[in-house]
């Protein structure tokens, strides 16, 4: 009885050592990435656009390069593989000799809309799109797949990340806002064709929602 009760220890032992690691994920301190005021690493590239990994989608930004003294102000784009910040080449010479400085940004606008806070929860009518939008760009300027879980919202900043629950059967999704819309009169969030078939609201087209907000922006 002895001998089996070690070896059936043994066998529990090794399940749990070759099982996979599991980790609750928390969202925090509900707001969008974007600093008032930094100090970053600024580079040039080959593009028309500026770029960040730390700075929310399509905020103004004031640049103050801390070797010439020069301010730029300019949109910003987020790419989360870009480390500091990343503008067009063409401001080299005005900004810097280099092909990189230091330098001190802040903040003019954070997003489209200035929004660096979220709300807890939301809660309204929610309407789906698919088909006809897929493969078209968004407003984060991904391409647009009704078979990911995506959302549209008019002023969220993007790259939220939300809990919807269709309140007529309690079916839940995770979706992340990326596009924007809906602009119907009376609806507030647009759910791209997978997070839809979750909810089961294609019966119904349009159903009344909470959704609460894990992570604001990013």
């Amino acid at each position: 009885m002895r001998l089996r009760l070690l070896l059936g220890l043994s066998i529990l032992m090794t399940a749990i050592g070759c099982a996979p690691k599991t980790s609750v994920i928390r969202y925090e301190g509900l707001s969008a990435p974007c600093p008032r005021e930094t100090y970053m690493l600024v580079r040039f590239c080959p593009t028309k656009f500026a770029y960040s990994g730390r700075i929310q989608h399509l905020s103004k930004v004031k640049i103050t390069s801390l070797e010439t003294g020069k301010s730029l102000t300019i949109s910003v784009r987020m790419n989360r593989s870009v480390k500091g910040l990343c503008i067009p080449r063409k401001y080299r010479h005005f900004l810097s000799k280099g092909e990189s400085f230091r330098a001190r940004v802040s903040v003019l606008r954070c997003g489209e809309n200035g929004v660096r806070e979220c709300p807890k929860s939301i809660r309204g009518y929610a309407s789906w799109y698919g088909p006809k939008f897929h493969g078209k760009k968004t407003a984060s300027g991904t391409r647009f797949n009704m078979h990911d879980y995506i959302a549209a919202h008019r002023t969220l900043p993007l790259g939220t990340v939300l809990l919807v629950k269709n309140l007529k059967n309690g079916k839940t999704v995770k979706v992340k806002v990326l596009d924007r819309g809906p602009y119907v009169r009376g609806r507030h969030l647009d759910l791209s064709y997978k997070a839809a078939k979750k909810l089961g609201m294609f019966e119904d087209g349009v159903i009344p929602f909470t959704a609460k907000i894990l992570r604001c922006g990013g």
